[in-house]
């Protein structure tokens, strides 16, 4: 069997949610408010992303950046996964509705520079001052990457663009950012948290995972069957 590997990067190689962290800590004091409206089904995901975004202070990014790096821990086996995939010809990308300055300088101090990711980046655009609303757009999301209205960034169009050659795909995740490409394009799911229940609760197959060697062990037994 042929396969590729799709990763959410916040939750999913990150112990905790980074984007999370670096809103608690740097965004203005009304960043509650979307997570709030979003609770209330009023937001959706993307405009949760976006409503963060906005109240996030354009000139702190390289402070963001090192917070990000001091709290950022990778959960445990992530090398020995990248190998096996390497050793098996199998493509892997990162997709990401984070920040992408942050999952970038990650993937640069654990020596993963060269592991393919996509993210939105943030434009810093700010609120409108009568309003109180973002100044689209908010965020980047860089040539030829497909968005989402419900999520931002598409994931499912991620993992499309890895079938050719008939590949399968195997996507690992954690979140709600996650529940489309589990439910429409993914053939082999990998979840924890919020992604794990929704898929129990929804009927659809996964396997769970606590750390990558959880999700090597699924992998080797796909190859291997």
């Amino acid at each position: 069997m042929k396969l590729a590997l799709v990763l959410d990067f916040d939750g999913t190689i990150t112990m905790r949610d980074i984007g999370v962290e670096v809103i608690k800590k740097f965004a203005r004091s009304d960043w509650d408010e979307g997570l709030r409206r979003w609770r209330a089904s009023e937001f959706d995901q993307r405009q949760l992303m976006e409503w963060d975004f906005a109240r996030l202070p354009s000139g702190r990014l390289s402070e963001m950046r090192e917070y990000s790096l001091s709290v950022a821990v990778l959960r445990p086996g992530l090398t020995g996964l990248l190998e096996l995939c390497r050793s098996n010809d199998m493509p892997v990308e990162v997709v990401s509705n984070g920040m992408a300055f942050y999952v970038e300088a990650v993937l640069e101090r654990e020596g993963l520079s060269d592991l393919a990711f996509v993210a939105p980046t943030p434009t810093f655009a700010g609120l409108d001052p009568e309003t109180n609303d973002p100044v689209s757009p908010v965020a980047e999301f860089g040539i030829g990457v497909e968005t989402c209205e419900r999520t931002g960034l598409c994931k499912c169009a991620r993992a499309a663009r890895l079938r050719p050659g008939g590949r399968k795909i195997v996507f690992v995740g954690d979140g709600i950012s996650d529940f489309c490409i589990a439910e429409e394009e993914a053939d082999f799911v990998i979840a924890r948290s919020a992604l794990k229940d929704h898929c129990a609760a929804n009927g659809i197959a996964h396997s769970e995972f606590d750390d990558f060697y959880d999700v090597a062990r699924e992998i080797e037994s796909l190859l291997a069957g």
